[in-house]
């Protein structure tokens, strides 16, 4: 478990003070992968190397498994930072070292015996995929591959919390996926709790439990992945929902609404779980005089969960169009008028 409380931390920059976070309330839950997101400079890296005590908080509180980072001495933090392994955007690699030698480093200032080295070490690069890699440097490896490495550097002590620092910001689509996969699979073998911190919204899609939104030091948003992408409460949040869920209304059609505003109605309809696969406007045509054309949509999953989204133009007389909504609105579907100027 992960939790911060009133969290602060604040840097001196050229004589004037810079609040990196600004009153941090956070619980993350033992064994789940969490996500947090935001824009550059919005405070995602000093969130999470207050964590591992890389950066020491200017007030608040930092609670790893119970104990207050905050009233730890030195001695008690670094037992406590034993458990924690990062992941790092750059992977952090030593060039001169073997890809067996990066991963066995933390057992090597943990004076680890030899044999029980090579044994941990031998079933991390398995584990990772990498065990024909063991003599190979970094510089002989690709992007996914050093990623690879650096994870299985992470979990060689054993961690109960994995923290990864923007780990996929550096790597191609395809290699991303390969290394979420891998992550999501330590989670569920291990049952570790991972952190991540990124901006890029595919990522906590694709990965995360729940996720958390920051912008100015502040956490402005905060759910599961479902509820926040299926209903974004705040700009910045809803910004980055569009990024990965192309539910924007395309301009050509924005045109349209534009040129017709108050001639025509246009919803947004959407659809979740098992109402993705009902023919509800098919339904709606044949229950009420009205005509539905479809102008645009796309339906995506969430979680193991289908997620809809339309926007349909009902033709039709006002009496006609009003007991559809009803209609609609009772078959629990939300629908939304769309005006001019719409996003």
């Amino acid at each position: 478990m992960i939790e911060f409380q009133q969290l602060k931390k604040v840097y001196n920059s050229g004589g004037q003070e810079v609040a990196a976070l600004n009153g941090i309330d956070l619980l993350i839950k033992k064994g789940e992968i969490f996500g947090v997101i935001g824009f550059s400079g919005a405070g995602k890296s000093s969130l999470i190397r207050c964590v591992n005590w890389l950066e020491q908080p200017t007030s608040g509180k930092v609670i790893i498994d119970g104990k207050d980072l905050t009233a730890l001495t030195s001695a008690q933090i670094r037992e406590v930072k034993k458990n924690i392994g990062m992941v790092f955007q750059h992977f952090n690699l030593l060039n001169s070292k073997t890809v067996f030698a990066n991963v066995a480093m933390p057992l090597l200032l943990s004076k680890v015996p030899k044999e029980e080295i090579k044994k941990q070490v031998t079933e991390l690069l398995e584990f990772v995929g990498l065990s024909d890699k063991a003599n190979y440097y970094p510089d002989q490896l690709s992007g996914g591959q050093k990623q690879r490495v650096g994870i299985a550097r992470a979990l060689a002590t054993n961690p109960s919390i994995l923290l990864c620092d923007e780990a996929t910001s550096a790597l191609d689509p395809q290699t991303t996926s390969s290394i979420l996969e891998l992550l999501r699979k330590i989670n569920q073998e291990y049952a570790i709790t991972i952190l991540i911190i990124t901006h890029e919204m595919a990522v906590i899609r694709e990965i995360c439990d729940r996720v958390a939104v920051i912008e100015a030091g502040k956490i402005i948003e905060e759910g599961t992945v479902f509820n926040v992408f299926s209903s974004p409460k705040t700009d910045t949040a809803r910004n980055f929902v569009s990024s990965v869920m192309n539910d924007q209304i395309p301009d050509s059609i924005k045109e349209i609404i534009e040129k017709n505003d108050g001639l025509q109605k246009v919803f947004r309809i959407q659809f979740i779980g098992q109402t993705a696969g009902q023919p509800l406007l098919s339904q709606v045509a044949k229950k009420f005089d009205i005509h539905i054309n479809v102008l645009f949509g796309n339906i995506t999953e969430l979680q193991g969960t289908p997620f809809g989204n339309l926007i349909v133009e009902f033709q039709g007389a006002d009496r006609e169009i009003n007991r559809a909504l009803m209609y609609i609105n009772q078959e629990k579907v939300s629908i939304k008028e769309v005006k001019a100027h719409a996003s």
